[in-house]
């Protein structure tokens, strides 16, 4: 059955009659359009049956443009001349140039991404629909998430500026502590007691690195390796799904906003902290 059909239908499509019994008789039989159907039809299609069906109407809806509404009217760049295709003139007017002449299918891919200023627009443009105002009160009310979300920064953000001066002071002091004579000296004296080398052996800046690499080595080694094993943990922390002590601060610093803010959604809330820079300065 379905190779007669099969045969009947590109016969039909084709404009030919089909001499096959079978092909014949679905083609009296099924609802399919003869030849003097088509030409008694405006369209030169042989399908007319799709013309009225529920998805056809559906398509022709969603190809409609209401009036005011500019979707869809945007001018692009064509790919009909072979090579490569430069925009004209109004191409490069059109462009936007800031967030807020985006639309919201782009701009919430560019959020997604991590983008702050897009997550921004996108929180803003909710606070419009939820509250139903228009752009100015809306930033009036972002102005209220960003002073909420500041609170407390300073605190949050102290242990990793711990962080960055041990590192900075620990990296840049190691360098007079192993090749610097007199540091060594003064260290030496009073952390190591190591006996002192003949001044011979100290003329140059390595020689001395050779002899403060005594005390030196298992210290830096011992650090090294305790921070390898940290950061190990940290990852398997990772897989395990249980956050580190940055996830903590974020999770924190979301709740506590959408706690002040109940009406706004909470994942656009827990993105705009997520991406939102610790040392406060937008």
């Amino acid at each position: 059955m379905i190779s007669v059909r099969s045969a009947m239908s590109r016969s039909i499509i084709g404009g030919r009659s089909s001499p096959n019994a079978g092909s014949a008789f679905l083609q009296a039989s099924l609802p399919f359009p003869s030849s003097s159907d088509e030409s008694r039809t405006n369209n030169s299609s042989p399908f007319v049956r799709h013309m009225t069906s529920p998805a056809y109407k559906r398509y022709l809806k969603k190809q409609q443009v209401p009036k005011g509404h500019v979707r869809g009217l945007k001018p692009s760049i064509g790919a009909i001349r072979p090579g490569i295709q430069v925009p004209n003139l109004h191409i490069a007017k059109d462009m936007g140039k800031s967030f807020s002449e985006m639309e919201n299918e782009p701009l919430q891919v560019i959020a997604e991404m991590g983008n702050h200023n897009a997550r921004y627009e996108v929180l803003k443009r909710h606070i419009m629909a939820v509250d139903e105002v228009n752009y100015a009160e809306a930033e009036k009310t972002m102005q209220k998430v960003v002073e909420k979300c500041k609170e407390g920064l300073f605190m949050y953000a102290l242990p990793y500026r711990i962080g960055i001066a041990i590192a900075l002071i620990s990296g840049i002091g190691a360098i007079p502590m192993v090749f610097d004579l007199n540091t060594a000296t003064v260290f030496n004296d009073k952390f190591v007691t190591m006996e002192y080398p003949q001044p011979s052996d100290l003329d140059t800046i390595l020689e001395t690195g050779a002899w403060t690499w005594n005390w030196m080595e298992p210290l830096t080694g011992t650090l090294s390796f305790s921070l390898l094993t940290l950061q190990y943990a940290r990852q398997q922390l990772l897989n395990l799904g249980v956050k580190p002590f940055t996830g903590r601060v974020l999770s924190s610093r979301s709740n506590k906003l959408i706690r002040a803010f109940p009406n706004y959604n909470e994942r656009l809330l827990s993105n705009f902290v997520e991406s939102y820079p610790m040392h406060g300065r937008n």
